[in-house]
Order: C-alpha cells, then structure tokens, then sequence
C-alpha cells in the first residue's frame, strides 16, 4: 500500500469519527439546549447536521454521482428535503418529540453527504446554481420569517420567529457571497 494511499484512508477515518463525535454531542447532551428556541434549532442546529453531512461527503473520495440526470434528481430531492426541516408543522414535530427531531438530523446529515457527492462531479453550471437557489431559499424564508406577525410555530414565541428570520437571512446571504467567491475564482482561473 501507497504511503499517500494510507494517509488518505487515515483523514478519512479521523473525519468519519469527529463527525459521528459532533453528531452524537448535537444530537443526544446538547439536543435539549438546541430545542428550547427557534433560532437555536433552525440556524444552528439543522446546519449544523448538514455541515456534517457535506464534511463526510467530502472525505468520501470514492463514492459519486456523475450521471447528470441522477445528479439533478438528487439535488431536487436535497433542496426539498431542506424545504421540508423548514415548514412550521415539521419543526413543531421535531422540537415536541426528540425521535422526530432525531430523523431530521440523520436527514440532514444524509442530505449534505448526497450535495457533496453530487455537486463533485456535476457541470460549473450546476454547482453555481444549486447554492444560488438555496442562498435564494434561505434568504425569502428569513424575509417571511421577519415580515409575519403571526406566529407559524407554535412551539416557539414570535420574537423567536423574527429572531430566526434574521439569521436565516444572515445564513443565506453567506451562502450567496461564498457562491459568488467560487464564480469569480473559477471564471479567473479559465
């Protein structure tokens, strides 16, 4: 076996195990902290899950997705299930019933782990227009968030809502600015 080989298989483990590590410590000890308000809940801990998601996506060397009708299936299939985590029914359920909240996080995790298998191999294109739409997502569910007046969870009070709306909104135009980074980095390098 290849020393680099060999190297390689170890960051992965040691990857693979701070993940399940950060995911235990999120999911069981801290859970309780993360779900007592909205923005706890919807901006640290859901992204959080994702990250996690997308780290061991990224240690995965071997496993992708390089059909490009697959590729697309999958990245529906994320943004939806991040739209899904957001309505208000499903954050009740997951702040009521530590189980329910369990799934969203194996979800969250299993859905950043097929974005970074999936945007790997896909066209310049899609890899500018996915984090585009999710930027867009974030930034007009934290807009919404901001603008009702009337409260949509009813596990969490309105200025919680509010409060979460800005994050979201905080979170979004991050990810717009990183995406707009990577554009301009790639189009300096052709």
């Amino acid at each position: 076996m290849r020393k680099g080989n060999q190297g390689d298989r170890r960051a992965a483990w040691i990857a693979a195990t701070g993940a399940v590590v950060l995911f235990a410590v999120l999911s069981f000890p801290c859970n309780y902290w993360l779900s007592l308000t909205m923005p706890r809940h919807q901006a640290i801990q859901l992204p959080a899950m994702l990250l996690i998601g997308l780290a061991l996506g990224r240690v995965a060397r071997k496993v992708n997705v390089k059909d490009l009708s697959w590729g697309l299936a999958l990245l529906l299939l994320a943004m939806g299930s991040l739209i899904f985590w957001m309505l208000p029914r499903s954050i009740d359920l997951a702040v009521i019933h530590p189980w329910f909240n369990r799934i969203m996080h194996v979800h969250m995790v299993a859905t950043g782990f097929a974005i970074a298998i999936t945007l790997r191999n896909m066209p310049f294109e899609l890899k500018i227009a996915f984090p585009g739409m999710l930027a867009g997502m974030l930034i007009a569910t934290g807009a919404s968030l901001r603008a009702f007046t009337i409260l949509l969870c009813s596990s969490f009070t309105i200025e919680q809502q509010h409060e979460t709306g800005m994050w979201l909104m905080l979170i979004g135009v991050a990810v717009f600015l990183g995406t707009a980074v990577f554009f301009i980095r790639r189009l300096g390098r052709e």
